[in-house]
């Protein structure tokens, strides 16, 4: 089976146009991408490691980390995200607010748990990735 062939730069701009829209939350879903995540990870990696100008090789190191937000989210996973956003700031802590907030995330505490975890452990790997990358210091 052979792997589809990208457009490096295709992938490179379709990427950092989904960086700059924003997201209805900070974990956003995989499937805003326009390419794979390990096409855009390859052309990322090769960019950090001939870009000439320390702007540039930053701007690249932190859309390589920001991969790590990107995941495969489930209906569940979704959903708590969503009840989530609408919590709104917290409240002062004994109100009755606070209180319909604290349930509220409670009910959701477990698929969020799961979808952090997620990003927590791929952001490790990349950053793991980033260290060992030439020019990446």
């Amino acid at each position: 089976m052979t792997k589809p062939e990208f457009d490096p730069r295709e992938v490179l701009e379709r990427y950092v146009a989904v960086l700059r829209e924003p997201g209805a939350s900070v974990v956003r879903d995989a499937s805003e991408l326009a390419h794979p995540k390990e096409a855009i990870r390859i052309v990322l990696q090769h960019c950090i490691k001939t870009a000439t100008d320390g702007e540039s090789r930053d701007f690249l190191r932190n859309a390589y980390i920001s991969l790590s937000n990107f995941q495969v989210i489930s209906e569940l996973e979704r959903e708590a995200l969503t009840v989530l956003s609408g919590v709104g700031p917290l409240a002062v802590e004994g109100s009755k607010l606070f209180g319909k907030q604290a349930r509220q995330i409670t009910h959701v505490a477990a698929p969020l748990q799961s979808l952090l975890d997620r990003v927590t452990a791929e952001l490790a790997v990349l950053t793991q990735e980033l260290r060992s990358l030439p020019g990446a210091e």
